[in-house]
C-alpha cells in the first residue's frame, strides 16, 4: 500500500498542542515550503520531527484512517514481539499474535479479548514475581508482559496515542531493564523509530518474528 501522507492543513485538524504544532509545521515547511505538499512519516523524520511527535501524529490520524490504525497496531505488536523472549510466556505470545490478527481483521473482539485477558494475567504474574526474583531480570519480564498486553489492547481511536505509547514504552523499558548499559535504551528507542517509519512506508516490513517459548 501507499505510505500514509499528511498535509499541514490536515495536521492542524488533528489539533496538536500549540508548541508541538509550531515546531512540526516549521520543520516540514523547511523541508518543502509547498503549501499543498503531503508528507510521509519518513519526510517528517528527515525534517527533524521527533519520534514522540510522529507517534502522536500517526496515532491521531488513526482515529479516522483505518489503514493508519492497522499500521500502528502492527507496529505496537512488533515492539512487543521484540522483547517477548525476556518474559518467555506463551500467554504473551498469544496476545501479540491476536493483536496482529485483530489489526488485519482476521479475528474479532471476542477472540482478541480472550488473549488480552490471558496477557493481563501474565503481566500481573510477572509483577508479583518481581517481588521474589532478581530485581532487574524480573522487572524486565514485567515490562515485556505489559508490552504484550498493551499491544493486544483495543486502542479505541480516541485513545490510540495512549495505547501506542504504552506498547512502545513498555517494550523499551523491558529492553532497558534487561540491558547492562544505558546505551541499550537508546538503541531500543532508535529501533522502534526505524520500525515505525518502516510500518508507515510504501513497502511494509514482514512482522517481527515471535521467539519460541522455552519450557
Amino acid at each position: 500500500m501507499t505510505a500514509p501522507r499528511i498535509t499541514i492543513a490536515q495536521l492542524n485538524h488533528l489539533k496538536p498542542c500549540p508548541k508541538a504544532g509550531r515546531e512540526v509545521r516549521s520543520a516540514l515547511r523547511a523541508l518543502d515550503p509547498d503549501k499543498g505538499r503531503a508528507y510521509t512519516a519518513a519526510d517528517a523524520r528527515a525534517a527533524g520531527v521527533s519520534f514522540e511527535r510522529i507517534v502522536w501524529a500517526a496515532s491521531a490520524a488513526a482515529r479516522k484512517d483505518s489503514d493508519v490504525e492497522r499500521r500502528i497496531r502492527l507496529w505496537m505488536a512488533d515492539c512487543a514481539a521484540r522483547v517477548l523472549h525476556i518474559a518467555n510466556d506463551p500467554r504473551l505470545t498469544a496476545a501479540v499474535t491476536a493483536a496482529r490478527q485483530f489489526a488485519r481483521g482476521e479475528i474479532g473482539e471476542v477472540e482478541r479479548d480472550a488473549a488480552l485477558d490471558a496477557a493481563l494475567d501474565a503481566a500481573l504474574t510477572a509483577a508479583l514475581t518481581a517481588e521474589r526474583a532478581a530485581e532487574r531480570a524480573a522487572r524486565a519480564a514485567e515490562r515485556a508482559a505489559w508490552a504484550a498486553w498493551a499491544a493486544a489492547r483495543d486502542a479505541e481511536r480516541a485513545a490510540a496515542l495512549d495505547a501506542a505509547r504504552d506498547a512502545a514504552r513498555a517494550a523499551a523499558w523491558a529492553a532497558e531493564w534487561a540491558a547492562e548499559w544505558a546505551a541499550e535504551w537508546a538503541a531500543e528507542e532508535s529501533w522502534q523509530f526505524d520500525r515505525l517509519i518502516d510500518r508507515l512506508s510504501d513497502n511494509e516490513p514482514e512482522d517481527w518474528p515471535i521467539p519460541a517459548t522455552e519450557a
